[in-house]
């Protein structure tokens, strides 16, 4: 006998959600109970149009889908800074959350979440694009067995694309390390548990953005494991590259060494003009695998409250750094 499907409700859309919304496939072990729209509602047109496009109701109010009695799990999307309320309230309510990176963006943040998460009935579940794909969750299996040997160093590089006119606005408004970064800096969480003991960061403008659109922070944690990150909007738009950018990870350890490229999962198909298409499911479906699995009691395999205040500390510490006068190149 076939077990029932686990019911679950949708709050945000953006890339994610996008994404969600184009997948073709079956979702395994899930039914899409209810979708909403992030807290603030600034993507409500998108959201209805992703729920219709899956036949999915659409919820007009995000407080019910996160309350909702009939729903155990509540998969948690959007754009930084608009999910800590929803995953806060669906944790109060007892349920088993999956909040897409990042979900939280400050310390508060981080602090309300993680309280919500202790004293409540549900669990907490974190993750975003490196982590979640198939090459980033094979480097931290290889980094978790200890057959790297102890990690020496942690490389971390995101180009993106120069951002056009027809761009989300969050793009020209925040640094690219801000509105882009969080998903190296949630695997760097997953990989290196410590924290950061001394952070240096050099941010500017260097490819005609009107923000900072290149950020490169040397971190040294308190266990001597030197990481890199490097996040350039800087891809010109004659290339043909995934809006989600071109991700290239190594970590070096005492024995051996891994690099990857999370996002190399698309072929190149060439037309009136070059464009890439995915051959594996888009991380959103992993949350959802992993959320269904967590709401049946099944050992979590993604990042829980812990990793996500690493990332938050990561960022913290950054943006400490970038603060100071010597920090800019």
């Amino acid at each position: 006998m076939t077990a029932p499907l686990l019911s679950v409700g949708v709050i945000g859309g953006g890339r994610h959600g996008a994404a969600l919304s184009e997948h073709q496939a079956p979702l395994a072990d899930v039914r899409i109970a209810r979708w909403a729209a992030s807290p603030g509602g600034g993507d409500v047109s998108a959201v209805r149009e992703f729920a219709a496009r899956m036949d999915v109701p659409f919820a007009r109010e995000w407080e019910a889908v996160a309350r909702d009695p009939d729903l155990r799990a509540v998969l948690v999307l959007g754009e930084a800074g608009s999910a800590t309320a929803a995953a806060e309230a669906a944790l109060g309510a007892g349920k088993t959350v999956f909040c897409a990176v990042p979900a939280a963006t400050r310390t508060e943040e981080m602090n309300r979440l993680a309280g919500a998460a202790s004293g409540g009935r549900g669990g907490f579940l974190t993750g975003g694009t490196v982590r979640l794909s198939p090459a980033g969750r094979a480097a931290l299996a290889l980094i978790g067995s200890g057959e790297l040997g102890p990690i020496l160093s942690v490389f971390a590089s995101l180009r993106l694309p120069v951002p056009g006119n027809g761009d989300r606005l969050s793009s020209m408004q925040r640094p690219a390390h801000e509105d882009a970064g969080w998903d190296l800096l949630d695997f760097i969480a997953g990989a290196v548990q410590a924290q950061p003991s001394r952070v240096h960061a050099h941010i500017e403008a260097l490819f005609g953005s009107a923000t900072l659109d290149t950020a490169v922070s040397i971190i040294r944690f308190e266990n001597d494991v030197v990481a890199t990150i490097d996040v350039a909007r800087c891809l010109p738009a004659s290339l043909a590259a995934s809006p989600e950018g071109e991700v290239e990870v190594e970590v070096i350890g005492g024995r051996e060494a891994v690099r990857i490229e999370p996002g190399a999962t698309a072929v190149r198909v060439h037309s009136i003009g070059p464009a890439l298409r995915p051959w594996v499911d888009a991380p959103v479906v992993t949350m959802l695998g992993e959320l269904a699995g967590a709401a049946s009691g099944a050992a979590p395999r993604g990042g829980g409250i812990a990793d996500a205040r690493r990332a938050v500390d990561l960022m913290e510490a950054i943006r400490a750094a970038s603060a100071r006068p010597s920090a800019r190149l």
